[in-house]
């Protein structure tokens, strides 16, 4: 009996609270949610720009080898292994040193370096060895094979879900 009685009170307390306006307003709780939405949109706006960053490197990598101009080819590589020119590096620090980090896990586990979206660590290394190894190539055969080892990294960062 007393349980029911103490649960009763509590309900009482509780409902006249709210009814006396206590509690957040709804038109602080609508707005806070809205900020919510997009705070967390922000984070998918930025893959997606990054990605778009990725594809843009990786088409002009492909234009320069179908023109065999190999150099140039490596040259926008190395830019998508480092998602982005030194602008864009600004930037992801100017994010960084503002406490915004995308991949804050996988940098704390190594996965990724900081402030990277995207390409992770070893796929850096990869694609990286990738364009020293057409830079470095004497004939069109090392070159090539050099060409697809990016491509599939590449393709596995860029069709990744």
């Amino acid at each position: 009996m007393k349980r029911t009685a103490l649960v009763v009170g509590i309900v009482l307390v509780a409902a006249g609270s709210y009814a006396l306006g206590a509690g957040t307003p709804p038109p602080l709780v609508s707005t806070y949610s809205t900020l919510a939405d997009t705070i967390l949109g922000a984070k998918q706006t930025e893959h997606n720009l990054v990605l778009a960053i990725l594809d843009g490197h990786r088409t002009a990598a492909t234009q320069a080898v179908k023109s065999g101009a190999w150099e140039e080819a490596a040259a926008e590589i190395a830019l998508f292994a480092n998602e982005g020119d030194n602008a864009v590096g600004g930037i992801r620090k100017r994010l960084l040193e503002g406490g915004h980090h995308h991949n804050a896990e996988g940098e704390a586990k190594g996965v990724y370096e900081p402030g990277f979206v995207i390409v992770t660590s070893a796929a850096k290394k990869d694609v990286l060895e990738a364009a020293a190894a057409i830079r470095a190539a004497k004939a069109d055969d090392a070159r090539t094979e050099a060409w697809t080892r990016f491509q599939k990294v590449a393709d596995g960062l860029l069709h990744a879900k």
